[in-house]
């Protein structure tokens, strides 16, 4: 066997497989299209998506956006009707004193007499002051004999002293004595007079036209003069006086002549006219009103003095309030408040001031004005900055 060598052989170069181009392409393709599916399946995902969320949004504002009915704020009528509670007064009304000493001998009207001016209400029997009186006459009387015998005396001294019978100083004394004879008849006359008035006052006179509404004494009662015990009180109850206190937000139209009603809650059906006479001309620091007087006319005398009534004031003037329905309140912890729609269809909660409470309508005094637009009957939910689209008026 024949021995050879052995060539080492070469390792075998490892190529990569060559692939035909069309398999290549065949294979990129499918590839290709997948992506693009995928690609546009995401792009119509989220577009979906987003026009979904759109579509809510919309869905969620119109939602949001309320329909609501609006009115807007009236002005105040030039007539303030203004209904306050007062009292009626006697036009005069006095307590009858006695102005002499003694004791009651006679009365002659009771309570609720009627009586004119002048009237005897009573008699009073004072036999001090008439021993005094007739004392002081006699007085005045022998002042007065005292008097004429010095005017005698000066006249003959007067012609004595012209004939120079009698010196010039006994002419003077005579003139003198006849001075002071005068001065003391003046006295005594004074306390005549006094006197007098004492007897005068036994009378006891109505001073006015009116009734009795009392008497505080009685047949033989001691009758001290000034000791402030009263015999009678009278009261003239026509006309009536009423006092009222007008709240200072009215004060400004509170004028002489201004017409009234009084109503008594005992005659509903009745009222009374009244006119404005006077006012106190200020503000009481305390309560912040005016004090303003009535006067009532009461011929027929079916209006008692002492009576609580109501009165009603007829104004006049422009007050810059405004009326509203009473449906349009919102009650808030921070206070009265009301709905506003402003023109951009944003809404507002706004604070306001009731002045009065009409029933059906509210006078506000702050926080509207006539070009607000008002929301009807408002949710308890509205809230500042809801959308808010005024409903369109029903014809």
């Amino acid at each position: 066997m024949t021995q050879g060598t052995l060539k080492p052989t070469e390792p075998l170069e490892h190529k990569p497989p060559i692939l035909d181009k069309t398999k290549r392409k065949g294979v990129r393709l499918p590839f290709l299209a997948g992506g693009a599916l995928f690609i546009a399946i995401a792009v119509m995902g989220i577009y979906s998506r987003t026009t979904l969320e759109t579509g809510l949004q919309q869905r969620s504002n119109e939602a949001a956006q309320l329909i609501v009915s609006v009115i807007h704020p009236q002005k105040a009528s030039a007539t303030i009707p203004l209904q306050l509670p007062g009292q009626t007064r006697a036009f005069i009304e006095a307590p009858i004193f006695a102005q002499t000493t003694g004791y009651l001998k006679k009365w002659y009207s009771d309570i609720g007499a009627k009586v004119k001016a002048g009237d005897v209400l009573a008699e009073i029997d004072t036999p001090q002051v008439d021993q005094q009186y007739n004392q002081a006459r006699a007085q005045l009387k022998v002042a007065e004999a005292a008097r004429d015998l010095a005017q005698v005396t000066l006249k003959r001294d007067q012609d004595l002293y012209n004939r120079r019978v009698i010196a010039a100083q006994d002419f003077d004394t005579a003139a003198d004595t006849y001075r002071q004879s005068q001065a003391t008849v003046n006295v005594d006359q004074a306390s005549v007079n006094a006197l007098q008035a004492l007897e005068d006052f036994k009378i006891v006179r109505a001073p006015f036209d009116g009734i009795v509404t009392e008497r505080d004494t009685d047949i033989g009662a001691y009758v001290p003069s000034g000791s402030g015990v009263q015999l009678f009180r009278m009261a003239q109850t026509s006309p009536l006086r009423v006092y009222i206190n007008v709240p200072q937000t009215f004060a400004r139209f509170v004028k002489e002549r201004t017409q009234a009603d009084l109503t008594l809650n005992e005659l509903p059906d009745r009222k009374f006219p009244a006119h404005v006479t006077n006012t106190a001309g200020a503000i009481d620091p305390t309560s912040r009103t005016l004090l303003t007087e009535l006067e009532v006319p009461n011929e027929t005398g079916e209006l008692l003095p002492g009576a609580y009534a109501q009165i009603n004031l007829k104004l006049e003037g422009d007050t810059g309030f405004v009326t509203v329905p009473s449906n349009v309140l919102l009650f808030r912890s921070e206070g009265t408040a009301v709905g506003i729609v402003h023109p951009d269809g944003k809404v507002e909660i706004r604070k306001v001031t009731i002045n009065r409470d009409l029933g059906d309508k509210l006078q506000i005094s702050q926080g509207l004005s006539e070009s607000d637009q008002v929301i009807l009957n408002p949710s308890d939910g509205l809230i500042d900055g809801m959308n808010a689209k005024i409903a369109a008026a029903s014809r």
